[in-house]
């Protein structure tokens, strides 16, 4: 399970913690894909945020 951090240009830090989802391990993940970087949640719900914006993304997996 991860969460993923994504630090903005503006200085401001948007996060995205693992919350889980019952029946399995369901977790967010994240792909850079035309200039954006996209952020999918346990339940397939998607977040963009154009990679313009962005000064780094950071994924940090949860181990058991």
């Amino acid at each position: 399970m991860s969460s993923i951090s994504v630090k903005m240009k503006d200085g401001s830090v948007r996060e995205f913690p693992h919350v889980g989802r019952a029946g399995g391990s369901y977790t967010k993940s994240v792909k850079f894909e035309g200039g954006f970087v996209i952020i999918t949640d346990e339940w397939y719900g998607r977040t963009a945020i154009p990679a313009t914006d962005v000064i780094e993304v950071e994924e940090m997996p949860e181990r058991y």
